[in-house]
């Protein structure tokens, strides 16, 4: 499986969980994650065959499924259930509404980022001009930091755990309300439509696996951290002592868990919503990046969902509660 992400980091602590405590070995899987720079190349290589699902935003998958396009894939479980992405400004600034970005610089970690599409159409939303803002790359990081304390932007669009990242290194700041956003979610786990339809089995115990992960996760955040930590060393931020790296990592989680769904009721996580699906397609509409209709129903598959949560949560929750990491 992919992840769109350029590092390990504490957002994705709940898969280095299921990895390092044989939720899937329990499964029978032979999971290798593989990370990668986007949704686009996670597409690229589910529709080729050439890695069997990841965790994807729904953009690529959205706009390969209009009408002449051959691209295939559907949503088998939510992962990120709510919308990652998001805009701010630091506390202290003038800036009080996506309105007030003309004439201003925002970064982002790359330009093509989705966080840089949803500003856009928020400031079309608004009636701000998009060729009034300078949209900057600014990297991930340490590079991040450094644009926002250095007045090199004025705003960041940037994802969940980025924004707390920052927040760690004691950057204060205040979000930015991006009209259109709130209901859009940002994926799941997609597959081809033809495999999960020929072996429903193998992705039912993909998804089950990473509920675990997740579920733990929830449960006890520190120790998913230590666990990460543990099993990708390069995960760890520099220049911290121990517990400030686990602190620091635990508030990252936690940003992240806020948008995966995880305090979904029992029996219920990974469902799919629709209406956050077709809140996507009308966004996408928006921006100019499709230009046909591409229904929900097309886009996912609820029928593993019930397998998916067949486990005992409360026997991951207790060894959660019990595990040092």
């Amino acid at each position: 499986m992919t992840l769109a992400t350029p590092t390990w980091n504490a957002g994705v602590a709940s898969i280095a969980v299921s990895e390092e405590l044989g939720y899937f070995e329990a499964e029978g899987l032979d999971m290798e994650v593989i990370l990668v720079d986007s949704g686009t190349t996670q597409v690229q290589q589910i529709g080729t065959g050439q890695v069997e699902t990841g965790a994807v935003s729904p953009e690529p998958v959205i706009i390969g499924r209009q009408d002449g396009k051959d691209l295939d894939l559907r949503y088998f479980m939510s992962y990120y259930k709510g919308n990652i992405y998001g805009l701010a400004v630091p506390e202290d600034s003038d800036i009080r509404t996506i309105a007030d970005l003309a004439g201003k610089r925002v970064g982002a970690i790359s330009l093509s980022s989705v966080s840089v599409t949803q500003a856009q159409v928020g400031l079309r939303e608004a009636g701000v001009p998009v060729d009034s803002v300078n949209f900057v790359a600014i990297g991930t990081g340490g590079q991040q930091a450094a644009a926002v304390t250095g007045g090199q932007v004025d705003a960041v669009a940037l994802l969940d755990t980025s924004f707390q990242v920052l927040e760690n290194q004691g950057i204060a700041l205040r979000t930015i309300d991006v009209p259109g956003a709130a209901n859009l979610t940002s994926g799941g786990l997609a597959a081809r439509a033809s495999d999960l339809d020929a072996d429903p089995e193998t992705y039912t115990k993909v998804g089950r696996a990473i509920a675990k992960g997740v579920v733990f996760a929830q449960a006890n955040p520190e120790a998913a951290v230590r666990i990460l930590y543990r099993a990708r060393p390069e995960s760890r931020p520099a220049g911290l002592d121990e517990q400030q790296a686990i602190d620091s990592g635990v508030a990252v989680l936690k940003a992240r868990l806020v948008n995966l769904g995880a305090d979904a009721p029992d029996g219920e996580y990974g469902a799919i919503d629709p209406a956050m699906l077709d809140a996507n397609v009308e966004f996408l509409q928006k921006a100019d990046l499709i230009s046909t209709e591409v229904p929900a129903a097309d886009l996912y598959t609820d029928d593993l969902i019930a397998g998916i949560n067949d486990f005992d949560a409360e026997a991951v929750r207790a060894e959660a509660a019990s595990h040092a990491g």
